[in-house]
């Protein structure tokens, strides 16, 4: 597994990683479980240390889950604070083909994710390549 500097310019997009129609959650999980109790052999019954062994597999899949998701939140508000950083800011963009530059206006963060608003336009922090001080005058 390779890792990055902490200071490389890689950014995570918002992009779905996996297709979760072909992922187990953990009501998946739970089912397997209760179909292997509800449809063992009575006479032969499941062994103690398996059960244990799932329900410990099922516990750390939960925690890897709430920990994914906490990372995630956090992410975004790191990213909201860097976002609300450049606000006053002169900033070029890349929007396509085209370059543009102007001054940072405000921040917003919603179910799009964290934009920054240039020329009344919304725009990622992706699209960022360079960032200037900008002067009083300029951001009026």
């Amino acid at each position: 597994m390779e890792v990055n500097q902490t200071n490389n310019t890689l950014y995570y997009t918002d992009k779905k990683l996996r297709d979760p129609v072909k992922t187990l959650d953990k009501n998946a999980f739970l089912q397997i479980m209760v179909a292997q109790l509800r449809y063992q052999d009575p006479t032969n019954a499941m062994d103690n240390s398996k059960f244990i062994e799932q329900m410990a597999q099922f516990t750390s899949l939960e925690q890897m889950t709430n920990l994914n998701t906490n990372i995630e939140k956090l992410y975004t508000l790191q990213q909201f604070n860097q976002a609300s950083f450049l606000i006053g800011f002169k900033v070029t963009l890349q929007n396509g083909e085209q370059l543009l530059t102007g001054t940072v206006e405000k921040a917003t963060m919603g179910e799009n994710g964290v934009k920054i608003w240039v020329a009344g336009n919304p725009y990622t922090l992706e699209q960022v390549t360079a960032v200037e001080r900008g002067t009083p005058d300029e951001s009026k």
